[in-house]
């Protein structure tokens, strides 16, 4: 089939290179053999482009086409994935290099703009970060001037091919700042959907921060890692970083070495009949103030929620369960903000339902001897608990434990190892062992596991929890109280709980071991320190005024600025402001056409035309200056040599171009309307002795 449009070298050059960008935020995530494949289709369509190679024939597509189907179904089934977004992406870039082989025409190089367009969305369904948002809108940005390259000289080379490169890319530019005024109308005043980034991922994607389980040193792994796992801004003062405990899950299920939350339905307090957690009748001042925050939580794929005690979020998809834990009823596979209300210093379970207070008691049937015995004497001595819990938090203090990040391995009974063996462990090591200890001597007690700190920034005024704060404590149920937070790791490390993680592991080398862009590994550093706290401000507000931007917060901005009836007002601003950009487009496009009237060259010349008209000698709309100028040569042989003079310099000044590749018209701005100026006063007067 013979070939009837020519592909411009630059613009499909600059189309295999948008190809590479877009699959490289995917190549981690995507199997080997498709990214060979895609190497080996670009290798190909470029050897096509010099002539060395053909187009693939029907039975090699077919190959193609039957071999990565197949292939990517069972790659993405076996690694347990199944049918999801992952393999979709996959399926599009298989489509998008297949595409390219087979393009011919120019209907094919747009239907391979279209699936570059699709790719860059599908960027945001990972990442919404501001980094990938503005990697994602120069891939736009190189789409867009690709497809004005399409259009313009293929024969240009050189400089004048890397001229139209350059006004190429700059006209592409305007286009998108010209599209910002209506892009900030609609993303502000039209109703709000679900985006696509919100799109789930797969469950088998990488789970992040706090387990549902604790076994001896699991969590200080997480010491190592200086991830963000989420950000905080308080309405009011902040409080004190020895407050800062972000509650995650209860673990009150211990099987000798590993503690779990317990199973059971998902249901909220309120579903309980049994007294709970009111903070206005169970304080004993009467109604208490409450911490009010915003949170940010980074993707995580689990399902709870982090917040300082007694956390309240007013959302139908989070649950505050009966062991006050907020739980999303589907996991976090995006960033997530909420607003929480918490109430740190009102108490819970005045009255314990007996169910929970079995499993607060519940100890495996046997194991650790020596810690049974040290809990019978502590029991022997101390008839209050309180007392009884504070003797257990002066033996950690007083006794030889060290806080470590590399504690030795525990085996056999695990509990006994390291109360009376090694004595060197994490913040899972303590809370596990003390929960154990009162159990055993019959009092109520539960790990609670989450993040203990944060570094403040000071550019936006909100805190950082990164994944080294992650922390286990525990809480413990008294009589006339409720439940209770104590922390043994502050009686071993007080610098941990005061001061935070840093400042306690600061010159240990297992401390943030996988990662350098921290406070830490900046070292002494300060511009660099600074300028880590404003690239992380800017993200922080650009998650919470644009990807946090939801139905609700739409909502509230819509009720500030028009009152009750929001939504018909603002469809009526929407309207409105749509239809005075189409105007100031109008009103552009007219200014524009005028502007190109008012050239002088073109006036002068029109305004010969009308006058020549006017003379009983007009020119046809169809008629170019050349074809006029012969008419009238053959009509009126007297102005034959005038007229031509004109119609050669007014050719000339607006069409030809010169060796540079730019206009007569440009180059000679100033003199070409004089010398046409003269050549037409000329005409002019040998018009008027002319007969009539």
């Amino acid at each position: 089939m013979a070939v009837t449009y020519q592909i411009p070298r630059t613009a499909l050059y600059w189309l295999l290179s948008i190809l590479v960008l877009l699959v490289l935020p995917h190549t981690l995530r995507l199997p080997i053999w498709v990214m060979l494949l895609s190497a080996f289709c670009i290798g190909w369509r470029v050897l096509i482009h010099k002539g060395k190679i053909g187009y693939p024939g029907r039975c090699i597509k077919a190959l193609l086409v039957f071999s990565a189907l197949p292939l990517s179904v069972w790659q993405f089934r076996s690694d347990g994935e199944g049918v999801g977004v992952d393999l979709a992406v996959c399926l599009l870039i298989i489509g998008a290099k297949f595409k390219l082989l087979e393009m011919r025409y120019r209907r094919d190089i747009y239907i391979l703009i279209i699936l570059a367009f699709m790719l860059a969305l599908t960027g945001f369904i990972y990442s919404q970060t501001l980094v990938s948002s503005f990697y994602n809108l120069g891939i736009v940005l190189l789409i867009l001037t690709t497809m004005v390259l399409l259009n313009r000289n293929i024969s240009a080379t050189g400089s004048d091919s890397v001229r139209m490169q350059g006004t190429s890319l700059r006209l592409a530019g305007i286009l998108i700042l010209q599209s910002i005024p209506v892009m900030l109308i609609l993303f502000i005043l039209v109703p709000r959907i679900t985006p696509l980034w919100a799109m789930p991922l797969p469950a088998s994607s990488t789970r992040t921060g706090i387990s549902d389980e604790m076994t001896p040193g699991s969590i200080s792994q997480l010491g190592r890692s200086g991830e963000l796992a989420f950000r905080v801004t308080f309405n009011g003062k902040t409080p004190p970083h020895e407050m800062l405990y972000w509650r995650g899950l209860v673990l009150d299920n211990f099987d000798g070495q590993t503690w779990r939350r317990s199973e059971g339905p998902l249901l909220p307090r309120g579903a309980f009949n049994e007294e709970g957690f009111s903070p206005a009748g169970n304080s004993p001042a009467g109604a208490v103030a409450p911490l009010v925050y915003d949170v940010i939580l980074e993707p995580t794929q689990q399902q709870w929620l982090y917040g300082i005690r007694l956390a309240q979020v007013n959302a139908s998809e989070v649950i505050q369960d009966r062991y006050d834990n907020l739980v999303s009823i589907r996991p976090i596979s995006q960033r997530y903000r909420y607003l929480v209300q918490s109430y740190p210093d009102a108490p819970s379970d005045i009255n314990l339902p007996r169910g929970m207070r079995n499993r607060a008691l519940q100890l495996p049937e046997d194991g650790n001897p020596r810690t049974h015995t040290l809990a019978a004497e502590l029991r022997a001595e101390y008839d209050n608990d309180r007392d009884l819990i504070n003797s257990v938090l002066r033996h950690y203090n007083e006794e030889p434990f060290f806080y470590t990040l590399t504690p030795p391995a525990l085996q056999g009974n695990s509990i006994d190892a390291f109360l009376f063996d090694t004595r060197q462990g994490f913040c899972g090591h303590y809370a596990g062992s003390m929960v154990y200890l009162l159990r055993a001597a019959g009092i109520p007690a539960r790990v609670v596991v989450g993040y203990q700190g944060a570094e403040s920034n000071p550019f936006e005024e909100y805190l950082m929890i990164y994944q080294y704060n992650a922390h286990a404590w525990v809480e413990v149920w008294l009589q006339g109280e409720g439940w209770v937070r104590f922390d043994p790791t502050a009686w071993v490390a007080p610098e941990r709980i005061t001061q935070g993680m840093e400042a306690f592991f600061g010159e240990r080398a297992s401390f943030l071991e996988e990662t350098t862009f921290s406070r830490l590994g900046l070292g002494s550093v300060a511009w660099l320190n600074v300028m880590r706290l404003r690239l992380d401000a800017m993200e922080y507000t650009w998650n919470r005024f644009v990807i946090s931007y939801n139905s609700d917060l739409q909502l509230d901005l819509l009720q500030e600025v028009f009152g009750e009836n929001a939504r018909e007002y603002a469809v009526i601003a929407l309207v409105a402001l749509i239809t005075l950009c189409m105007a100031l487009v109008a009103a552009f496009m007219w200014w524009r056409n005028r502007r190109q009237a008012l050239d002088p060259v073109l006036t002068l010349y029109l305004n010969l035309t009308d006058m020549l008209a006017a003379k009983g000698l007009p020119r046809s709309p169809a008629e170019g200056p050349v074809a006029y100028c012969e008419r009238i040569g053959r009509e009126r042989p007297e102005l034959y040599a005038t007229l031509k003079s004109v119609t050669r310099q007014f050719v000339q000044a607006m069409y030809r171009q010169t060796s540079n590749g730019e206009s007569n018209a440009e180059n000679s701005a100033a003199d070409k309307p004089a010398m046409l100026r003269e050549q037409v006063v000329k005409l002019k007067k040998e018009l008027k002795t002319s007969r009539t």
